[in-house]
């Protein structure tokens, strides 16, 4: 069984640079050490963080002293300002430096009075983090059937923005759909370039293999993107967060599976899975000798 690699696999730019930072600080990081939400979305890197001392925590108005941990999602500059004024309180923003610049033109297109469009979760940490930067007046939708249903006023200028990871060939349909429905619109894909590629290669992947195995977490929503995407081209695509998801009949009478991760998939727990994978092969080949 022939094992293929996406090219683009694993924790990106964003996340490595967090961790890192991480790393670098943590014995000068003034004590107790929290973190506003998980770092990224797995639990295994959650755990790793924990282990280390640094806990999760979900209520900024309680968080007095020590230092706190900004993640990679990033947090809406308003409540930066207020956390900074805190006295006995230390910052560490890990906020990817995509993501920020996706806040930064929300601001700047919010400033030209221009009423901001995202398109993404609702509810993901980085969505809230780019309507913050709008004074919370940004209207979030996550479908094309929620755009259809929205009317826009007369004479009103609209800017419209996207979630990093979104799928960039919904967001494809999703602009064209807006520029008809909305005359005065600047639309910016602000889909970041790892996001990109993983979804083109897992394309490109999921129609030459016999199987597609995505790793991750399904808190990712990058992840259960290229799931996603991968299902509907082939439908034997499986998702597993560890190996310990794996299943051997998955690949009985597979001859080559594609392998892709997402954005904030670990190398251990690829590594863990690709080991797993292999032991099928040469079971199957013990038990044929």
């Amino acid at each position: 069984m022939k094992l293929i690699f996406a090219k683009e696999i694993g924790f990106c730019f964003g996340v490595r640079r967090a961790l890192k930072m991480i790393e670098n600080n943590l014995s000068k990081m003034k004590k107790p050490i929290k973190m506003y939400g998980p770092l990224v979305h797995n639990e295994e890197v959650t755990e790793r963080l924990r282990k280390k001392g640094i806990k999760i925590v979900n209520d900024l108005e309680k968080i007095k002293e020590g230092t706190l941990i900004i993640s990679a999602h990033g947090l809406p500059q308003k409540i930066k300002n207020k956390l900074i004024r805190r006295r006995g309180l230390d910052l560490l923003d890990t906020t990817c430096p995509i993501v920020a610049r996706v806040q930064k033109t929300a601001e700047l297109l919010e400033r030209e009075s221009r009423q901001v469009l995202i398109f993404g979760d609702i509810n993901h940490q980085e969505v809230l983090g780019i309507k913050g930067a709008t004074k919370e007046k940004a209207i979030v939708f996550c479908s094309k059937e929620e755009l259809l249903k929205f009317k826009p006023k007369k004479n009103k200028r609209y800017g419209l923005v996207v979630q990093t990871t979104q799928n960039f060939e919904k967001f494809k349909e999703i602009g064209k759909i807006a520029k008809k429905k909305i005359p005065q619109i600047e639309i910016f894909n602000t889909v970041c370039s790892a996001s990109f590629k993983r979804q083109a290669e897992i394309r490109k992947l999921a129609k030459k293999v016999d199987a597609v195995l995505i790793i991750g977490s399904t808190t990712s929503a990058n992840t259960k993107r290229l799931y996603q995407i991968s299902s509907k081209i082939n439908p034997r695509t499986f998702f597993v967060k560890t190996a310990k998801d794996l299943k051997r009949e998955w690949f009985e009478n597979i001859k080559n599976v594609g392998i892709g991760a997402g954005a904030s998939t670990p190398d251990w727990i690829i590594n863990k899975v690709v080991k797993k994978l292999k032991t099928y092969d040469s079971k199957k080949k013990n038990k044929e000798n």
